[in-house]
């Protein structure tokens, strides 16, 4: 059997020319399934667009990158301070220069179950693959990547230094390390203070050995729910097997169980 990383198995069956009529296929079924990576297509900006009926006053962006998600946030829920952590130095200038105002709380850190120095596998300035999973090699065949050193904080930590009580929306987008975030938000996540998770879910996830059963089963040991974002609403529904499917996403919702303004909100997008 094959050691090499589950992701670089992937990646180079995807690759393989054989494969083209079974990627126009895929294409198809991605288009009417609503899979995408398009924030105006996938439902993360309905998600935001949604959540504005609401209260939201704190909003964590886990992976800002150079901080669209962030901006965009911002517009639709003008009440929320938001905290920003990017792990890359060089990608955090570029945040910098666009995120800008007292609404928004910038940290030129990443997030973990501890806080500490880690490496970290760094392709380039502005990239949106950056991971803390150094081991993954899924984009190895078409990017550059050095090791770099960042630091990054609990989430618990965090909230304790700022005072923090509650969170609103808690979105996590780290290629691969999301169950890491949410280990170092467990107090929080225990004392159900936050209301709504967003992460993500993909192929360097077989990498990290975390799987959306693993998904379900840390998110209902605190009480939560777990559903799959689209442009139509959120499908929360309990874990299958296909779920385990790095294409089942691309991004997940976490709410709890009992919060039946925020199910019934989520369910289905008007």
């Amino acid at each position: 059997m094959s050691r090499r990383p589950l992701g670089e198995r992937l990646r180079k069956a995807w690759d393989d020319p054989r494969a083209v009529g079974v990627k126009l296929l895929q294409g198809a079924i991605d288009s009417l399934r609503g899979y995408s990576y398009d924030f105006d297509k996938n439902g993360e900006r309905r998600l935001l667009e949604v959540l504005s009926a609401l209260p939201v006053n704190t909003v964590f962006d886990v992976g800002a990158n150079v901080g669209d998600w962030s901006l965009a946030a911002a517009r639709a829920l003008p009440a929320a301070d938001i905290h920003c952590f990017e792990l890359s130095p060089r990608t955090f200038e570029t945040l910098s220069a666009r995120v800008q105002g007292p609404r928004f709380h910038l940290n030129n850190c990443g997030m973990g179950r501890e806080s500490g120095s880690v490496g970290f596998k760094d392709y380039g300035e502005n990239s949106t693959v950056n991971t803390l999973l150094t081991t993954a090699t899924y984009h190895d065949a078409r990017l550059s990547a050095v090791t770099s050193t960042a630091r990054i904080v609990s989430g618990d930590d965090y909230c304790r230094e700022r005072g923090i009580q509650a969170i609103d929306l808690l979105k996590i987008d780290v290629e691969g390390a999301d169950h890491w975030v949410l280990e170092g938000f467990t107090p929080q996540l225990r004392a159900k203070a936050i209301r709504v998770v967003q992460f993500e879910y993909g192929y360097t996830h077989g990498d990290a050995k975390f799987l959306m059963r693993d998904f379900h089963e840390l998110f209902a040991g605190h009480g939560y729910s777990v559903g799959r974002l689209s442009r139509r609403g959120v499908a929360f529904a309990p874990w299958n097997y296909k779920m385990n499917d790095f294409r089942s996403g691309p991004n997940y919702v976490a709410v709890r169980q009992n919060d039946a303004e925020i199910l019934r909100l989520l369910e289905r997008f008007h």
